[in-house]
This record gives structure tokens, C-alpha cells and sequence, in this order.
């Protein structure tokens, strides 16, 4: 059961400033979209490629990415549920790169109730949340599509005289203190695939990377064959175009 407790702080505010809009009693309307696709969705993008911070006044979502069309998809989809614009910043460097950022602790308050891990993703065990996991198949057809756009690949590896081997692979890195538990999230993502009838590589342990702090990271890692490619594609997908088409060249037999 969800717990929702904390958004009582929402009600006692009579106007609160979220990313260049103002919002009014919005508690009702987040609390309606728990158990739809979209909500599951967002779920999956700050869960990946996202950042979700609660610290004493502050509360805050953010997304990078070098693509300024999936920042501004992000964006559309807060506006549409949430009634929260962010607010889109530029880095130039040698690449450009683009950041949104969504300001309002009740919304961060509300994410994190719901299930969304807040902090560093790594450091800490998070897994799908049972609204998502006991969810039908649109709920978790959103959720797995956020998941592998964000940190999902389409691979190929050479063969001696064969055709080179196409897979789409997810991984994350979690603290080795918590590669069990990282363990765990991905057989919910397993689980969720399978109810596709999209078969998986058993869930393996990858390389592990050396922090500045002397402690390590550890891969969590599974993939999917090109047999499966063609159910991949209909009941899950990418929402980014170059792994979409390079996905679609497979399935037709062209290289990609």
C-alpha cells in the first residue's frame, strides 16, 4: 500500500512555486494517477537516468542528457501530470549537454512515498515498487520502457564464422554491499519481461570499479537475444531513436 501521509504538508499550503508555475492543492490529482502508465513511467526515467533529492527545505528532480528532444519529452510529461514545468539549463563544454530541473519538495515528497529512491542510486537498495510489479500490462510496459531507454543497450558481438551476435543488455551498478539487493531489482525486471513472454540471460554479476572512497562497484547485469527482439520491440521498446532504429535494422536482418 502506497503511503501517502506526508503529503498532508500540501494541503497547508495555499500556493507553492514549481519551476516557474504555481500549483494549488495538487494532492488529490498526484494521489488519482498512482496505478497509471504514466506515473509508472516517470517511476522508471528518475529511477535510471534521473536524480531525485530531499534535503531539509529542498526537494528536486532533475535529468541530464545530450539529447534537448528527451529533455523536452521529460518536461511534457511533468507539465502533463504533475502541472510542474521545469526549467531547462545548457552546459557547453566540449559536448553540449542539456539539464532540467523540477523544484518543489512536495512533489519530491510524493515521489519518494511512491516508491522513487532518492540520493545516490547506487549507494543505497531500491526495488520496483508492488503498485508497479502487481500492476497489468500497460502499467508494466511503461515502467520497462522508461527503464531500457534510459539504461538499456543494443549490442553486437563478433563470432568465428558466424553472424555477429545481437543483444540488448541492461545493467546497473550498486555498491557492493548491496549487489544482492541489486540482484533482486533485476529479477523484478526479469519477471516483468517474462510476463511478455520476452526470454532473458540469467541475472549476472559484472566488473566491479574502484571508488575514490576505496570502496567498489559492482555490475547487475542481464540481456536479451535477437530471437526475442520482435517481442521486445511490440510490448516494450526504446523512446530513443538511434537504439529504436538500430533495433528495427536487426529485426529486418539489415546492419545496423
Amino acid at each position: 500500500m502506497v503511503k501517502i501521509n506526508n503529503l498532508q504538508k500540501i494541503e497547508k499550503q495555499k500556493k507553492y512555486k514549481c519551476g516557474g508555475m504555481i500549483t494549488l492543492n495538487l494532492k488529490d490529482k498526484w494521489k488519482k494517477s498512482i496505478g497509471t502508465p504514466l506515473l509508472a513511467r516517470i517511476c522508471a526515467d528518475i529511477s535510471s537516468d534521473g536524480h531525485l533529492q530531499i534535503q531539509d527545505w529542498r526537494g528536486l528532480v532533475s535529468f541530464y542528457s545530450k539529447d534537448l528532444h528527451a529533455i523536452n519529452n521529460i518536461n511534457k510529461k511533468f507539465k502533463h501530470l504533475f502541472g510542474i514545468g521545469g526549467r531547462i539549463y545548457t552546459k557547453k563544454s566540449k559536448n553540449v549537454r542539456y539539464g532540467i530541473f523540477f523544484i518543489s519538495k512536495p512533489l519530491a515528497i510524493f515521489l519518494n512515498e511512491i516508491g522513487v529512491p532518492k540520493g545516490n542510486k547506487t549507494n543505497k537498495p531500491f526495488f520496483v515498487s508492488d503498485w508497479i510489479i502487481n500492476g497489468n500490462n500497460k502499467i508494466q510496459s511503461a515502467y520497462l520502457r522508461g527503464l531500457f531507454t534510459g539504461e538499456g543497450s543494443i549490442f553486437s558481438t563478433k563470432q568465428k564464422n558466424k553472424e555477429p551476435r545481437w543483444r540488448i543488455g541492461i545493467e546497473m551498478y550498486k555498491w557492493t554491499k548491496y549487489k544482492e539487493e541489486g540482484k533482486k531489482f533485476m529479477e523484478q525486471v526479469k519477471l516483468m519481461l517474462n510476463n511478455f513472454e520476452i526470454k532473458t540471460s540469467p541475472i549476472r554479476f559484472g566488473r566491479r570499479n574502484k571508488r575514490k572512497n576505496g570502496t567498489y562497484s559492482i555490475a547487475v547485469k542481464l540481456d536479451i537475444e535477437s530471437r526475442e527482439f520482435r517481442k521486445f520491440y511490440k510490448y516494450v521498446g526504446f523512446d530513443d531513436r538511434k537504439k529504436t532504429n538500430k533495433l528495427l535494422r536487426v529485426i529486418a536482418g539489415c546492419k545496423p
